[in-house]
């Protein structure tokens, strides 16, 4: 789906890296849950899954898989890793930055496939679609596409929940009134939390869309830091951190945003 090689074989893509189930390795089965209506905290479960096991299947090449995917996670492995699983201080520079935005944001957008293709029914409506063009933008640039902002933050995930993800509406005002749907999705994997905006820009620009306004509330600006596009610094991970009870602040930006979305959450 990425390069659009009909021709090329297959593989099974672990949307989730593997050194993620080791790191947050527990007795059991993961339970996997979802919520009916956006920042709620109530859920109903879905489904077991082994070691936060989420794959894609059938949908990337060998190729992509084993090439800039695979390059795209051992890009991050090294200081991720330990951020997700201990919290532990960063400092990431631009380099750094731009590598975790754009993991980030292929990993928002495999996630939602992952969740339509094993769980179909499990959602009263389902998340943000990825794009042709986002997908070939990934493969052919190696960056966020055109119009993506990318943030990062602290959740206390307490070391139980090993990742959330609420995908959330956001369109965007076009000149000729085109119906443009973008999403700003948040998840978090282990301590670390990412809030993703994507659309697709060839549209957005074809019809003449707004940009979409990533300014954030004056509450949060010690909390989330923008990193795509990059803020021209060094920063210092964590900011201060939301706490476990405190996550539709983040996913509603203290109430400033209002998401049109329920939220699938393990």
């Amino acid at each position: 789906m990425f390069c659009g090689r009909a021709n090329q074989l297959s593989s099974v893509e672990h949307v989730l890296p593997r050194w993620a189930r080791r790191d947050f390795r527990q007795p059991g089965a993961a339970t996997l849950s979802a919520g009916d209506t956006s920042g709620s905290s109530a859920r109903q479960p879905v489904a077991k899954i082994h070691h936060l096991k989420l794959t894609l299947n059938g949908q990337i090449c060998q190729e992509c898989n084993n090439g800039f995917l695979s390059r795209m996670e051992n890009a991050v492995r090294a200081y991720l890793g330990p951020m997700a699983s201990s919290a532990a201080p960063t400092t990431l520079d631009l380099t750094a930055q731009t590598a975790l935005a754009t993991w980030a944001v292929k990993t928002t957008l495999l996630l939602e496939l992952a969740y339509r293709q094993h769980y179909p029914d499990s959602r009263p409506i389902e998340g943000y679609q990825a794009t042709p063009q986002e997908l070939a933008w990934l493969r052919a640039e190696g960056r966020p596409p055109p119009r993506s902002f990318v943030w990062l933050g602290c959740w206390d995930c307490q070391a139980t929940t090993p990742l959330m993800y609420e995908p959330s509406g956001a369109s965007l005002p076009t000149r000729d009134g085109f119906p443009l749907a973008g999403h700003l999705t948040t998840f978090a994997l282990g301590f670390v939390a990412f809030q993703v905006f994507t659309v697709d820009f060839v549209a957005a620009d074809e019809h003449g869309a707004a940009p979409w306004n990533g300014l954030i509330p004056s509450t949060l600006t010690s909390a989330l830091v923008r990193i795509w596009p990059a803020p021209g610094r060094p920063i210092a991970w964590p900011p201060l951190a939301f706490a476990a009870n405190d996550w539709n602040r983040l996913v509603t930006w203290d109430g400033v945003l209002r998401p049109s979305r329920p939220s699938p959450k393990l």
